[in-house]
């Protein structure tokens, strides 16, 4: 599949989701949203909101901690599948900020030597992987996910509530919709049509790495994806620029929002953070990455 062909596919995915839990919060199916939905005695809730909400109340509550456990195994089985195909919020971000930073990128490949169209000198290669450094670098945060979701949890216990849950971009784009399907078919305006949208977007557009570096979710999601060995991307390396000609192409990691570094290891994300978006294989001008079953 072709990058336009893959990003359409997952942003098709992404809105059926949501058109689906809208469909049923008009019909009053009680579906729910994606960070807490179910049909009758069938319900699941996003898993950092359960880990938060036991904290609070100090309960494990067995009935969620079997769900819990159950998308844990999902997400070991196939990784961080959530992040890439379901969440709404790349779709949100693609409305806001992406061709922001897709027009980024492309000044930055544009001021770069291209190998990987013709032969090039040492200096040349070297200048590139200089000047494509400089965009890994503006990817850098001190922050770490993990400590996000630390002081996640940590606010949840002392507080006594899920304190994230009220800021969550996840949650916040599904109780706008509620809101605006409120107001359409019981003409209740209500002031989360404004506050809502308006930290959704100062989230998104101020801190433009949430996914890759703030999102707690994907921080607590990427510690169950250690254990994924499936649909791990692979590198041919006898088909890799790189690695069969020598020549300096960095486009798969570049092309990865979470800057990992499937040749080397040197990006500043790890594979548990992969999220199958398939960016990096879409870019690759040699088509030599995979993602096997196993």
């Amino acid at each position: 599949m072709n990058r336009h062909r893959t990003r359409t596919l997952r942003l098709a995915t992404m809105a059926a989701v949501v058109i689906m839990l809208v469909i049923g919060a008009v019909r009053n199916a009680g579906t729910g949203s994606i960070s807490a939905f179910g049909v009758e005695n069938i319900a699941a809730i996003c898993p950092l909101g359960y880990l938060e909400t036991a904290l609070a109340g100090r309960d494990i509550m067995p009935q969620l901690l079997i769900v819990f456990l159950v998308i844990a195994g999902l997400t070991a089985l196939l990784g961080r599948v959530f992040c890439g195909w379901i969440c709404p919020i790349p779709l949100v971000r693609k409305l806001l900020v992406n061709r922001i930073d897709e027009g980024q990128q492309a000044a930055i490949n544009s001021s770069c030597p291209d190998e990987a169209e013709q032969p090039v000198l040492k200096e040349t290669a070297a200048a590139k992987a200089s000047c494509l450094q400089k965009g890994f670098d503006a990817k850098k945060n001190s922050t770490s996910g993990l400590m996000i979701l630390g002081v996640t949890l940590g606010s949840a216990a002392i507080c006594g509530f899920p304190v994230f849950c009220l800021i969550c971009p996840l949650g916040l784009v599904f109780a706008t919709l509620f809101a605006l399907i409120r107001l359409i078919h019981f003409n209740e305006p209500t002031m989360d049509l404004i506050v809502f949208p308006m930290i959704v977007i100062v989230e998104l557009v101020l801190l433009k790495k949430w996914c890759s570096k703030w999102c707690p979710v994907g921080a607590l999601l990427s510690l169950f994806s250690k254990f994924n060995r499936s649909l791990v991307p692979t590198v041919d390396r006898s088909r890799c620029l790189e690695e069969g000609q020598g020549s300096q192409c960095q486009r798969c990691r570049s092309a990865c929002s979470f800057d990992v570094d499937l040749k080397n290891g040197k990006g500043t994300g790890g594979i548990s953070e992969c999220t199958k978006c398939r960016e990096c294989a879409d870019t690759c001008p040699v088509q030599a990455i995979r993602f096997p079953w196993r």
